[in-house]
């Protein structure tokens, strides 16, 4: 089911409480954007089973809808084969019977919201992505372990599926790939574009001094990378992304921020290539205030995209209404986003040039800033999130 098919609901705000369980998902920036979504039409409650110790505690999630209070409720539980153990925990923790819906995201957590569901209770699967899916990605990446892993990765995701009432694909590459290798269950797949969300707190960083001075300059070119990975990220993602940013401050004269990582991260992965004086590392750890910051004064954000799955960066620009140069392989992931109306799309080989470009016309980049706004309200916003749960839960 595409989202634009459901775009006539009318929306009520409508007094309902659900619960999300995760195994660690809930705290990516799509799924906090999601839950926050839900507050929109009552109360959410988390329940996160992956952690050491069992407890409870209030949290701040926020989005474009503003900042909600949401419970979260700590039950270790890492193995299906104590699913019934699982199972008796949580129901010693919340009450089962006053949820309107459960949510849940793929594996043990599906399990669970199936096991424990009562009569009239929706379960609704958080397709998050399908490994089998990204085979081709991982292959360029030589992960060829996930060769081993195809068939199995096939037949859990639709074992998942079939224990849901719907599941929500947060990206059209997955979404289409699950059209297709599910047929017999298309009529629970569902296509709907996460909000951005955040948790509001204190920085990790002590010391983020470096970040706002650089902020306080203000018209910068903006991108992400982290170079203290290791492996094939490091290879095929974080380094290619890193090199990006240096060819921009090479030929540019315009301060580019390059935030994930360190000065120290740089010299370990480039010993011998020396950063330019306009290259500026501000590290990782910084709060979401900081982060905001960040981007409130960047006059370019570059994100490189890899692989054909939900991009919590690409998100994020989009949610601060930067004007952001791509490359093909959003078109896989969110084939609504127009080149030259909501970003800009580019190729690995031309991203630098084509940043250059777009860095001395001020008009483009004032339309793009626009587009990227109309694309997150139209394809990604909280209210559109909410208006098809209140659709789907409903039915």
């Amino acid at each position: 089911m595409e989202v634009n098919e459901i775009y006539n609901v009318n929306f009520l705000v409508v007094k309902m409480r659900f619960l999300y369980i995760s195994n660690g998902d809930v705290f990516n920036r799509h799924e906090l954007g999601f839950v926050a979504a839900l507050n929109t039409l009552g109360n959410v409650d988390v329940i996160e089973l992956k952690r050491e110790e069992d407890g409870v505690e209030r949290g701040l999630v926020g989005s474009d809808n503003g900042v909600w209070d949401v419970m979260f409720y700590y039950v270790p539980c890492r193995n299906i084969i104590y699913l019934t153990r699982c199972g008796t925990l949580i129901e010693k923790v919340v009450d089962l019977d006053r949820y309107y819906a459960v949510f849940a995201a793929p594996r043990l957590p599906v399990f669970l919201a199936k096991s424990l569901s009562k009569s009239g209770q929706s379960v609704i699967l958080r397709l998050l992505s399908i490994r089998a899916a990204k085979l081709r990605d991982n292959l360029r990446f030589r992960a060829y372990e996930d060769m081993a892993v195809f068939m199995p990765s096939i037949i859990a995701n639709m074992i998942y599926i079939a224990n849901s009432a719907y599941s929500i694909t947060v990206d059209h590459a997955t979404y289409a790939f699950a059209l297709r290798t599910y047929p017999m269950l298309r009529g629970r797949l569902l296509k709907l574009y996460p909000p951005y969300g955040f948790m509001p707190g204190d920085s990790k960083q002590e010391d983020y001094s470096k970040v706002l001075e650089v902020v306080d300059r203000g018209d910068y070119v903006l991108g992400f990378t982290t170079l203290s990975k290791s492996g094939a990220y490091l290879k095929f993602e974080a380094k290619p992304h890193a090199v990006v940013l240096y060819q921009i401050a090479r030929k540019a004269n315009i301060d580019v921020v390059l935030a994930g990582s360190s000065l120290d991260d740089w010299r370990r992965v480039f010993p011998s290539l020396k950063p330019p004086p306009n290259l500026h590392f501000v590290g990782a750890g910084f709060g979401d205030s900081v982060l905001a910051k960040l981007y409130s004064k960047a006059r370019l954000f570059v994100m490189p995209i890899t692989n054909r799955n939900i991009s919590n960066r690409l998100l994020e620009g989009l949610f601060y209404g930067k004007p952001i140069i791509t490359t093909e392989v959003v078109k896989y992931i969110h084939p609504e986003l127009i080149h030259g109306v909501h970003v800009f799309i580019s190729t690995w080989d031309s991203i630098v040039d084509d940043a250059i470009m777009l860095l001395r016309n001020d008009d483009i980049l004032k339309k793009r800033e626009r587009g990227a706004k109309e694309a997150y309200n139209r394809f990604f916003s909280t209210r559109l999130n909410a208006e098809v749960v209140k659709k789907i839960v409903g039915d």
